[in-house]
């Protein structure tokens, strides 16, 4: 009789074991998100770990695994091993008709996108003789986030800026073009007698005047260097420096010029030895722009940055592209500098951020129509 209980007690747990072995993973699902779609560089974002089980039997033990690339750090979470990627493994009991989550706040060490992969469910059988698991497409169950190029100061650049187009705009006021007509304003003793409207100003019984608008607006073109000298020492660090304040400057002069164009020496064509980016008053090209700067692209196919500036100064339509050239680099050289110039040729005024470790006694230099300022984190 015992022997007959005993038998049947083995048989209901091996069925047990057996049906728990085709339906645990039924109804489960894992999640592994980004709450952000992007942060900075040395910024913080979070990730959230969702477990959720849509049927009444349990899982009394699961573990759920996966990794992401180096240069994203967890601040305040355990279970993590670091080799070529950041490994995180937890251990969860999950209920019947249970959500569990969990958030975690990670770090932007490093520019670049992120993605979480090789997502895996654990579970070991009833008798722990093996392991159940599953692995995840990650199409479906993670998404992805962007680390942008970090923010820095860039106010001595944007004073320059707005020293150099206030006198743009200062002599597109006194050569205005009589052709586009802007609005109408009382009159003032600055103003000449030939711009008086005479209707308007029998209507309103004051001396009313026309005003009228330049063809053109204020444009600012960035070229940027995102190369690295193998021969410098930190060329490195001096690259991601200039990808950053070319970054932050288009940042911010994105919502103030009605035109910022950022130009990387990153080869977009077989012909073309650059990337060339049309900034508006933000929107999508400012994510696009960010985005390449964020991506492995901004690494490879990089061309010469004086290259890059011959073949601009040879290309006749950017003649009037811009009042304002802004040139970031990891190196400063005599033959960029002469490049910078032939950008220039009269058609505009140049500003050269020049990457540097620590600007010390180097102050503004001054060379024609381009303005030298040295650039660190510690200026």
């Amino acid at each position: 009789m015992i022997a007959v209980f005993l038998g049947g007690a083995a048989v209901l747990l091996l069925l047990s074991s057996y049906i728990y072995s085709r339906t645990w993973s039924r109804a489960l699902s894992v999640r592994v998100l980004f709450s952000q779609p992007h942060i900075y560089a040395n910024e913080c974002g979070e990730l959230t770990e969702e477990i959720e089980n849509r049927k009444k039997q349990s899982v009394p033990i699961v573990e759920i695994g996966f990794r992401i690339p180096m240069g994203l750090v967890f601040t305040d979470a355990e279970n993590i091993q670091e080799s070529d990627y950041v490994y995180k493994r937890d251990l969860f009991a999950v209920e019947g008709m249970e959500r569990i989550v969990r958030h975690y706040q990670v770090r932007g060490l490093k520019r670049g996108y992120y993605r979480p992969d090789q997502l895996s469910i654990h579970a070991p059988s009833y008798f722990f003789r093996h392991e159940h698991w599953i692995e995840t497409p990650p199409a479906d169950h993670v998404n992805g986030m962007y680390v942008y190029a970090r923010q820095v100061d860039c106010g001595a650049v944007i004073r320059m800026l707005d020293a150099i187009l206030g006198e743009r705009e200062s002599m597109r006021r006194m050569y205005e073009d009589p052709l586009v007509f802007a609005s109408i304003r009382q009159y003032t003793m600055q103003d000449p007698m030939k711009t008086i409207n005479w209707k308007a100003s029998a209507k309103t019984g004051e001396l009313m005047v026309n005003t009228y608008a330049s063809v053109t607006s204020l444009n600012v073109c960035i070229f940027l260097d995102v190369s690295a000298d193998v021969n410098i020492r930190f060329s490195e660090d001096l690259r991601e420096l200039a990808i950053a304040g070319a970054a932050s400057l288009a940042r911010d002069l994105a919502g103030r010029l009605e035109s910022v164009s950022l130009v990387a020496n990153v080869s977009s064509a077989e012909d073309l030895p650059y990337s060339e980016f049309r900034i508006g008053r933000g929107g999508d090209a400012l994510t696009g722009m960010e985005e390449f700067l964020a991506s492995d692209r901004a690494l490879s196919q990089v061309t010469g940055y004086a290259d890059m500036l011959e073949r601009i100064a040879s290309e006749g339509r950017w003649r009037s592209r811009a009042e304002v050239y802004v040139f970031f680099s990891g190196t400063d050289t005599p033959l960029l500098r002469e490049r910078m110039h032939r950008v220039l040729d009269g058609h505009g005024s140049g500003i050269f951020v020049p990457c540097v470790r620590s600007a010390g006694n180097r102050g503004q230099e001054t060379e024609g129509d381009l303005f030298i300022l040295p650039f660190s984190d510690t200026h």
